[in-house]
């Protein structure tokens, strides 16, 4: 009995500890992602992008945030550096009930509108209850001034449509607008999340020849495409402290 009674007075303090931490609030993360890099043109290959990343939020919700990130290949250019720099707004933090509620109330929903429209909308019903089980939502907009170390890309060819493509790096130095957002799932001091992003080069730095030979006259006709839009989609791991 002594020890049923020593054990829940543990985890009462337990829970207890977890709860003051968390009301209390850590300002500072420290975080690492991994992702994907997307041209936003077509028959341009998708890229891998990593990084590192810290960040500081006030009080009333808005902060900053630096690091760097480094992709391998862009578009068939390698070797990608940038130093991400950016202001960022973060909304309430919820509690880990509002979170169950909203997940189980959303899930009910989507299960709810498939039987009445005699539907299977249990995909949807899990997705609603994953959503609202995120934490809070940072917002962010930036530049990310980088380097590009690597030259122009191997041309390749596609001798099903005669056409020969390949990559030119105007300039080595790039600067890229940004804004996207972060979804937090709040584990005790450790966040989960998705941030999807949009960018935009400022620079000159990929530039997209493509030459189709008519296949009757041997005629070249040439395309020169600057590939300023990028999209990406990243997976990370933070610690507030």
């Amino acid at each position: 009995m002594k020890k049923a009674l020593f054990l829940c007075v543990a985890a009462l303090g337990l829970l207890q500890s977890v709860h003051a931490q968390e009301g209390r609030g850590f300002p500072n993360e420290i975080f690492v992602s991994a992702g994907v890099n997307v041209p936003l043109y077509d028959n341009v290959g998708t890229d891998a992008v990593f990084g590192i990343h810290y960040g500081h939020s006030y009080y009333n919700g808005m902060g900053f945030r630096a690091g760097v990130q480094y992709s391998p290949s862009v578009a068939g250019i390698r070797q990608v550096y940038g130093i991400p720099l950016a202001f960022t707004y973060r909304t309430r933090s919820r509690s880990m009930e509002e979170r169950l509620f909203t997940g189980i109330d959303s899930a009910a929903e989507s299960v709810a509108s498939g039987w009445y429209h005699d539907d299977n909308h249990f995909g949807d019903g899990i997705f609603g209850f994953l959503a609202g089980l995120f934490d809070r939502v940072e917002f962010y907009a930036g530049i990310t001034p980088g380097y590009i170390a690597g030259g122009n890309s191997a041309p390749t060819e596609n001798r099903a449509t005669w056409t020969t493509r390949w990559t030119e790096k105007p300039t080595s130095l790039s600067l890229s607008l940004d804004a996207g957002a972060n979804l937090n799932f709040k584990i005790w001091r450790f966040d989960l999340k998705l941030m999807p992003a949009i960018h935009y080069n400022v620079l000159d730095n990929y530039r997209l020849h493509t030459v189709t030979t008519d296949p009757q006259n041997g005629q070249k006709i040439t395309q020169d495409n600057a590939l300023r839009w990028l999209f990406t989609f990243s997976g990370g791991l933070a610690f507030h402290f």
